[in-house]
């Protein structure tokens, strides 16, 4: 699977956010630009946190990385004892 089950992505935007969530009441009151910058980066970054997680659950699932609940029975494979072959008027060629 990889480091984290690949979602190293998910996590860094979910961390970013996160910090980013956190200081804007901080930095509010300084300046009004500060809001504007706040109010455009938070949004986007929980956006982007949200589509990398769709979108590696997606390509796990895509490319088998999911795991079955259960443990798949191995079915016994079905042999021929003897090839028969047929003619095209339906008798048997030897």
């Amino acid at each position: 699977m990889g480091l984290l089950y690949n979602h190293l992505a998910t996590l860094v935007c979910a961390v970013f956010a996160s910090v980013l969530t956190l200081l804007w009441p901080m930095f509010v009151d300084y300046a009004d630009v500060f809001d504007v910058v706040f109010v455009l980066a938070v949004p986007i970054m929980w956006f982007l946190t949200v589509v990398c997680f769709v979108a590696q659950r997606s390509a796990d699932y895509m490319h088998g990385g999911h795991k079955p609940s259960h443990k798949p029975s191995k079915k016994p494979s079905k042999k021929l004892s003897k090839n028969i072959v047929y003619t095209a008027d339906g008798r048997l060629a030897e």
